[in-house]
């Protein structure tokens, strides 16, 4: 990695010929960019000159173009003037002893770089030096972008490098994968290094839009084999290594045990996938983030990376419905949890792991929260909670909950196509399927606006950092299982036969589930900018339940009586 340090004109040239020997600051140089810090090994540091404006106030953007960073009045923003090493960072503890080495650092006492007993200053002391013979840089191709880390300090990029990094974790399953395939295929140019991890299954296919029919030969439909980085997010090691080498700009947390039934069998496993993982992770971008403006008990800045943001994908599980809360829904960001399943409550305890490490809520949030209050905060954690998920590019009907049902029709072997037992289909609790391509264009939005510094868009009244996405369409399992029968054209006399609804209770056998966890989207739209006023009226459409349902089945046409 490879910095270099904005500097005014005419400070920069007095740098480079060695009649500035300390540059000060009001923050110390962070040990890293020391050579003396590194086994003793030479730090250059790029002098990029600006030109002279306000004292101690920078008019240089966050981030520059270096192939095009041209001023109105025809002058370079930032300009590779040179190089140079600093071998010490120190304190300055009086008015005295900064004055008296005003020929080495050049400062004007009267001017706003001088010394003030309101802030503390350093002096960074020059090794070695040297001067571009282009005066723009040793090659004008090394570096295209040029991104402020902390203060004056700005890293920069080869033109290979673009940034930001987005890192989905999870990127095998249905939410994952079809967020690393739409970020591929519809990002811009701020964001093309898009990575997805997974465990076990480290390749997938990506389709253009959701799986052809058996018998659709259009080639337009054919799926791209897309490679994963294989990561276990349980190896805390290697997650910390991983973090280290690729330097993700925003994360998005999919990988989790998303099973309520299957959660039960395997308990301790899941918990640690849900709940340390993503503490862990919680816990890395907390360690990678700047910290510019914290300086410790001595001053010193240890760290320069800018950290990620955190989307953690959670559930609506984490509400009961009203049965012990007594709150219903539709559920707002800030209504309060009660989840009844562990599922549920694995998903929440992630929550607060989340809030509790990266936004510094006002009020500490524990996993053992007992309140189930949300807490505000406003850092670099993001909580997006969504429902019931169904996708439209699966090749196995269990991979989604919102299908499996439909395996009542799929004959039992070659030669038996019926089945005596009918299947009990809930037919009690409401659920709100939701195609993981809308998620998927929802997140979307959000990233862009990160990467543009505009989200929220429009801060909630409530500063909650959690945000509701999911579609308003309703039906219960069996409504929704008779739905997709009629879409296949099975016989209605086929549905009887097999099926059976069961509106008598909770389901029976099987993990606790409340009756309605339905989720209000409006904060979300209002983040997003997607409100036509105040009242959060959605401009986002999720797509139908009938066309959703038609898209994910289309790849099953062949295979039910």
């Amino acid at each position: 990695r490879h910095f270099g340090l904005e500097m005014q004109s005419p400070f920069a040239g007095y740098l480079l010929n060695g009649r500035k020997t300390i540059e000060s600051r009001a923050y110390a140089l962070p040990p890293d960019l020391l050579s003396n810090h590194n086994d003793g090994q030479e730090v250059r540091i790029d002098i990029l000159e600006s030109e002279k404006g306000q004292d101690g106030i920078s008019s240089i953007p966050n981030i520059v173009s270096l192939a095009n960073n041209i001023t109105p009045t025809k002058h370079p923003l930032l300009k590779r003037k040179g190089w140079c090493t600093f071998i010490d960072s120190f304190r300055y503890t009086s008015r005295q002893q900064f004055e008296a080495d005003a020929d080495k650092h050049l400062v004007d006492s009267s001017s706003d770089y001088g010394w003030s007993e309101e802030r503390p200053m350093y002096g960074w002391v020059v090794d070695s030096r040297g001067v571009y013979a282009s005066g723009d840089g040793d090659n004008s191709d090394e570096y295209s972008i040029a991104e402020r880390r902390m203060r004056s300090l700005f890293e920069l990029r080869q033109n290979n490098e673009n940034m930001p990094t987005i890192l989905i974790t999870g990127a095998s399953g249905m939410l994952g994968r079809a967020l690393h395939r739409f970020l591929l295929l519809n990002s811009s140019s701020n964001y093309n290094n898009v990575i997805g991890t997974g465990h076990t299954r480290l390749q997938v296919d990506h389709y253009p839009e959701y799986v052809s029919s058996s018998n659709n030969n259009d080639t337009a439909s054919k799926p791209k084999t897309v490679k994963l980085h294989q990561l276990n997010l349980l190896d805390f090691g290697a997650t910390t290594d991983f973090l280290e080498k690729h330097r993700p700009d925003i994360i998005v947390h999919c990988a989790a045990e998303r099973y309520p039934d299957a959660f039960e069998t395997k308990l301790e496993e899941s918990m640690k996938l849900n709940v340390e993982s993503t503490k862990h992770l919680a816990r890395e971008c907390k360690r990678l983030a700047t910290m510019a403006v914290e300086n410790d008990k001595n001053g010193n800045t240890t760290n320069i990376y800018a950290g990620p943001y955190l989307i953690y994908i959670s559930t609506s599980y984490v509400f009961d419905g009203g049965i012990t809360s007594k709150e219903y829904p539709p559920y707002q960001p800030q209504s309060k949890v009660n989840p009844i399943n562990n599922y549920g409550r694995s998903k929440w305890m992630g929550e607060c792991a989340v809030r509790d490490i990266l936004n510094n809520p006002t009020t500490p949030i524990t996993n053992d929260n007992k309140e189930g209050v949300v807490a505000t905060g406003g850092g670099h954690g993001i909580i997006v909670r969504v429902p019931l998920l169904y996708g439209e590019d699966c090749c196995d009907l269990s991979e989604s909950p919102a299908l499996e049902m439909m395996k009542a029709f799929l004959p039992s072997s070659a030669q038996q196509t019926t089945i005596t037992k009918r299947k009990n289909l809930d037919h009690w609790a409401l659920r709100f399927p939701t195609s993981v391509e809308d998620v998927a264009r929802v997140l979307k939005l959000m990233i862009d606006r990160l990467v543009e510094n505009k989200f929220p868009v429009v801060s909630s009244s409530s500063s909650s950092d959690t945000y509701h996405i999911a579609s308003p369409h309703g039906i219960t399992k069996y409504e929704l299982m008779q739905l997709q029968a009629q879409l296949l054209n099975i016989p209605v006399s086929q549905v009887k036969e097999r099926t059976v609804g069961d509106s008598s209770g909770p389901p029976k056998n099987s993990a606790p589930r409340p009756q309605c966890t339905q989720l209000d989207c409006s904060e979300t739209w209002k983040a997003l900018g997607l409100s036509n006023d105040a009242s959060g009226e959605q401009l986002f459409e999720f797509v139908s339940l009938d066309e959703g349902m038609k898209r994910a089945l289309n790849g099953f046409l062949q295979r039910f009586v």
